[in-house]
């Protein structure tokens, strides 16, 4: 077993963006950190054809049967536990690439502990609360804190609010193995289908070994903050002080997503 990998759940849809991923990887992977990928069965082989670095191409199906949807990709990562392929893995999704060289430490403090994605999202909140009345019909701020506090609640923690995203991030098998045991990760996600909460609140909860650190890539959520930055003449040299990667969100509305800043 390996003390840590990284690992990308993703299927047909994303390949050229797991492909850009892919190739960061294995221009920036310092420490030839193994790279584990999982899509639907049927789409193996293509990924096989296609991706230029990975360590396996898995099945999802030898992770968790249920593999449709937003939440479903959910399940499959928060099962990667069940492989038992490393203690610690780097969760990071399909629209992220990374643009530094990245090392081990990056990730783990020492090799039984992991940094932990936990900040109160102000770099988002900053931008979102000026200009969401100009480009939005909701205040991403509201739907957070609602989505949150229920986590929070059913821990019993009081105390500021936490993100513990966006990804990549570092998670430990263990917490995961934990969770399912003691609630059913199907139990959780009932609840609030927002698996980068349940595993930081979780850890707080647990009293787990981390440290906790800022987001590791740089995210653009919303396509108007991309177009905001854009116009401010940013490029990518100049996340690369503070950040490992860039996160292009997909899934912005009506917005054909750039594969890359």
């Amino acid at each position: 077993m390996e003390n840590l990998v990284i690992y990308c759940k993703s299927y047909i849809g994303d390949l050229d963006r797991v492909i850009e991923l892919s190739k960061s990887i294995k221009t920036y992977n310092r420490d030839n950190i193994p790279f584990y990928i999982s899509v639907p069965q049927e789409d193996i082989q293509t990924f096989k054809n296609s991706i230029p670095f990975f360590t396996d191409i898995l099945d999802d199906r030898d992770i968790h049967q249920f593999n449709k949807g937003w939440v479903g990709q959910q399940f499959i990562k928060s099962h990667f536990y069940k492989l038992k392929l490393s203690r610690f893995y780097v969760c990071i999704d399909s629209d992220s690439y990374f643009i530094k060289d990245f090392y081990i430490k990056d990730f783990l403090v020492n090799p039984t502990t992991p940094y932990m994605v936990m900040d109160e999202n102000n770099t988002m909140f900053e931008w979102t609360d000026r200009y969401h009345r100009d480009c939005f019909p909701f205040n991403p701020r509201e739907s957070y804190e609602d989505d949150y506090t229920k986590i929070k609640e059913f821990f019993g923690r009081e105390g500021k609010t936490y993100h513990y995203g966006p990804t990549p991030c570092i998670w430990d098998t263990i917490v995961w193995e934990e969770l399912d045991k003691e609630y059913g990760i199907p139990t959780l996600f009932k609840i609030k289908p927002n698996e980068l909460n349940w595993y930081g609140e979780a850890v707080l909860n647990k009293g787990n070994k981390f440290l906790p650190c800022s987001p590791l890539f740089k995210c653009f959520h919303y396509q108007p903050q991309y177009e905001f930055h854009k116009q401010l003449g940013w490029n990518e040299d100049d996340f690369k002080p503070q950040y490992l990667g860039i996160v292009l969100q997909s899934n912005w509305d009506g917005v054909n997503t750039p594969l890359k800043y």
